[in-house]
């Protein structure tokens, strides 16, 4: 399974969530700072200047109302010219006891008046709306202040809480910060307020203008790279925290072993969703190798029984003719005794073979036998094998013959010991199973880069559901149509597949019920 993308990889995923992530509370962190910050401005601006509108008041030399009411335009004129000069952030209004504004200290503008609302109607002392409408200037879009921030200032200003924010004349629905005094007696139409914005719209337009700088770009630039630099040590420190993931992965898949597929999995999977494939599939493997373990479990039972079985036959044949000669050793004639020891020695021979077999495909299991390749032609060492069978072969009334197309002198590099031994088992196992009258016919066909072996008979057949088991060590088959009746250990064919797999070689089976089995293999030729 290849690596997923870069940007699928874990550690880049995480470092991308925990990115944003610092990314979203920095800008949380700066703007809740910038908030706080500006609330601190305006509460220290308006702290410093709490008693500026009564300083003012205070070194006028003639009231800043009239009689009537109405601000003394003359003297209105020259604190614009002492106050705002002194401090250009600051806007002076004069207020009636209403809120109404009725004069301003904007560079001589005059104010617009407004239509009546909750403020009542927006009319001067004299009750004429003309004198104020005719000055009209677009600076100044409010016509009335609301007193409640006013009143609540005035109440303690040495207590409350600071800043208190009241109406923007100049920005109608802002608030900003204000200095206030009463003037007069407020009881009486004479009465009013000198109102003085304190970051009136010199001031904001001057902190926008800081804030469209070269200090503010510069500021986001270093916001920037900070965040790269934060992106790089991420990536780097969760690269090391997530190499165990990749390596475990890594080791999942190798273990699960390479008869195992992989479920499916996305290309652009991270290593998590690979590492789940590989433990999926490293479940089904130790899954598969349990039933493997169990199954050889009952197969070597079934073995145990059945080898029992098998050596207990010849020790008991052994045994019982032992027993006949001893009993009758003196009344036993020269013709009868010959045969006993006859049966005895055929015994004997059989209970060889079966131990014989048991240690060689131990050691072939064991990975002991190492084949000794040599050149030597194939033909010839049939007709040899084939040639030790005859009289077997005779006796049972099974014809066994080397086809004449197989007479070639064509060669092969093998271990002659091990295929004289897969051609004993071969020839063995088809004579067992064929019944009188019948034929066992081995064929080589030479080919332009390998000799074909097979090995035919005409005997009773294997059932198609047994044709993937005859190959196994401790399969047995007990057909009831077999030559030599009764359980057999099956090991001669589990030590042919064994030799041939030595030699780089698979061997095939092909068979049908009562018409006959045939088992082929290849080697490879040497010209």
């Amino acid at each position: 399974m290849s690596a997923p993308p870069f940007h699928r990889r874990l550690h880049v995923r995480i470092g991308a969530v925990v990115l944003a992530v610092l990314v979203l509370m920095a800008l949380a962190l700066l703007l809740a700072s910038h908030l706080q910050q500006r609330r601190i401005n305006l509460e220290v601006t308006q702290r410093l200047n709490l008693g500026l509108a009564r300083h003012v008041l205070d070194h006028q030399a003639r009231p800043l109302l009239t009689a009537t009411g109405e601000p003394d335009r003359p003297l209105l004129k020259d604190m614009a010219m002492y106050v705002m000069r002194a401090n250009p952030a600051v806007e002076v209004y004069v207020l009636d006891t209403l809120g109404r504004i009725t004069g301003h200290a904007l560079d001589g503008a005059s104010v617009r008046m407004s239509p009546p609302g909750r403020h009542g109607p927006r009319r001067g002392p004299s009750g004429a709306l003309g004198d104020y409408r005719s000055a009209q200037h677009e600076g100044s879009p409010v016509s009335a202040v609301d007193l409640g921030p006013v009143r609540q200032l005035l109440r303690d200003p040495a207590h409350i809480e600071l800043p208190v924010l009241g109406d923007d004349p100049r920005a109608p629905g802002s608030r900003n910060i204000f200095s206030v005094a009463p003037i007069g007696d407020l009881t009486t139409p004479a009465g009013g307020y000198l109102y003085i914005v304190l970051r009136g719209q010199a001031a904001q337009g001057l902190a926008a203008d800081t804030a469209r700088s070269g200090m503010a770009h510069e500021s986001a630039l270093a916001v920037l790279l900070a965040c790269g630099v934060a992106a790089l040590a991420l990536l780097a420190s969760l690269s090391l925290l997530t190499r165990p993931l990749r390596r475990l992965t890594a080791q999942a898949q190798a273990f699960r072993g390479a008869g195992t597929a992989l479920p499916p999995v996305a290309h652009d999977a991270d290593e998590i969703a690979r590492l789940e494939s590989a433990m999926l599939a490293l479940q089904a493997r130790i899954a598969e190798q349990f039933k493997q373990v169990e199954d050889n479990d009952r197969m070597r039972r079934e073995l145990v029984s059945n080898l029992s079985h098998d050596l207990r036959t010849p020790l008991t044949s052994i045994q019982g003719y032992a027993e006949h000669c001893l009993l009758k050793n003196e009344t036993l004639g020269a013709e009868e005794r010959a045969r006993t020891l006859q049966l005895m020695l055929r015994h004997c021979t059989s209970l060889s073979r079966r131990i014989a077999d048991l240690f060689d495909l131990s050691k072939l299991d064991a990975g002991r036998v190492q084949p000794r390749l040599e050149v030597f032609c194939l033909a010839e060492l049939l007709q040899d094998v084939i040639d030790g069978y005859q009289l077997d072969a005779e006796a049972r009334r099974v014809a066994l013959t080397l086809s004449r197309a197989s007479r070639t002198d064509a060669c092969v590099r093998a271990d002659i010991a091990l295929m004289e031994r897969v051609f004993q088992n071969l020839i063995d196992n088809a004579l067992r199973h064929t019944p009188a009258g019948g034929a066992v016919r081995i064929e080589v066909i030479p080919g332009a880069a390998e000799l074909r072996v097979s090995v035919a008979d005409t005997g009773c057949g294997i059932a198609r559901e047994h044709l993937g088991q005859v190959f196994e060590r401790y399969h047995q088959t007990q057909d009831p149509q077999a030559v030599d009746g009764g359980p057999s250990a099956g090991l001669g064919l589990a030590i042919v597949k064994r030799i041939l797999e030595l030699h780089g070689s698979v061997i095939g089976v092909s068979s049908e019920l009562a018409r006959g089995t045939r088992f082929d293999f290849s080697l490879r030729r040497v010209v």
